[in-house]
């Protein structure tokens, strides 16, 4: 499993929890985002998954090649939406009542405040967000409908098409943006304990899996014995590595007697030479050259 992915939803979540309205629920991949609508008081639903990842390998290495992450943020609304802005001279309140009129403007409304602050936000965990998506090709939004216990309820999915930074060498000391996102996990104070998960991602960047040798033939995606070459240079004339005995190159082979035009070549080597042909003289009385 990429740590890209993780890395990538949980710098989602927290970044819009930090600039959404707090009494909406903005929540890392739930498996029933709908629960969150059951109460008193429903208030909007923001639930954050990866649609799917994919990565163009070269060689065997599975957790290197060009990474790429589809960002999916599924909003659900209840029946009522109420939001504020800043106004001219005070802050504006609006309430849309969904079921009537409106729901795809306070799902315009939801979208703007998320898209702005992960496109060019001040808030740290926005930044930390552009820190590991590198480029975004497109975005794909659609809305609709669903039917729970016979209530509507309007949804719209984002999908954010994301072109991410690789992932970390393993057996190393978390660097640059990771060390980043280890320690703002660390300082996190959320509910939901991700704080917890901090020494885990510290943990998959630090440990080694199999030998060094092994861990870099899978990094570079490359065979055993290419690897092996790599160590050092070949000896001349052989097909060992240095400090192992030497052998023939062609030690299993035997070598069959071949003509070519008439000479005789054994081993690769010339035993024969070709017969000489004798030249007949120039009849003077026909035309040509002599």
């Amino acid at each position: 499993m990429s740590l890209v992915p993780f890395a990538i939803r949980v710098t989602t979540v927290r970044a819009l929890q930090a600039v959404l309205p707090p009494e909406i629920t903005v929540i890392d991949s739930p498996q029933e985002p709908l629960e969150h609508l059951d109460n008193d008081d429903p208030q909007p639903v923001v639930a954050v998954y990866t649609g799917y990842t994919e990565s163009k390998l070269e060689g065997r290495n599975l957790l290197g090649g060009m990474p790429f992450v589809a960002l999916a943020i599924q909003v659900f609304l209840p029946e009522r939406f109420t939001f504020t802005y800043k106004g001219e001279n005070a802050d504006q309140k609006i309430s849309i009542d969904c079921r009537r009129q409106g729901a795809e403007t306070a799902l315009d409304v939801l979208s703007r405040i998320m898209m702005l602050n992960l496109n060019s936000g001040s808030e740290p965990w926005g930044v930390l967000w552009r820190e590991f998506v590198c480029n975004t090709p497109k975005i794909n939004t659609a809305s609709y409908l669903l039917q729970r216990e016979g209530v509507k309820i309007t949804a719209r999915e984002i999908v954010i098409e994301c072109e991410p930074i690789h992932e970390p060498v393993p057996g190393t000391e978390p660097y640059g943006v990771w060390s980043q996102l280890i320690r703002a996990m660390l300082d996190d104070k959320g509910a939901d304990g991700l704080h917890h998960l901090a020494g885990w991602v510290s943990s998959q960047i630090i440990s080694k899996y199999g030998d060094k040798d092994m861990q870099d033939t899978a990094y570079l995606g490359l065979a055993d014995y290419v690897y092996r070459d790599l160590q050092g240079e070949m000896e001349p004339h052989t097909n060992t590595m240095p400090n192992e005995p030497v052998r023939p190159l062609f030690d299993n082979l035997t070598f069959e007697p071949v003509f070519k035009d008439e000479m005789l070549v054994v081993d690769g080597e010339l035993v024969a030479q070709p017969k000489p042909t004798a030249q007949k003289d120039p009849d003077p009385s026909k035309p040509g050259k002599p």
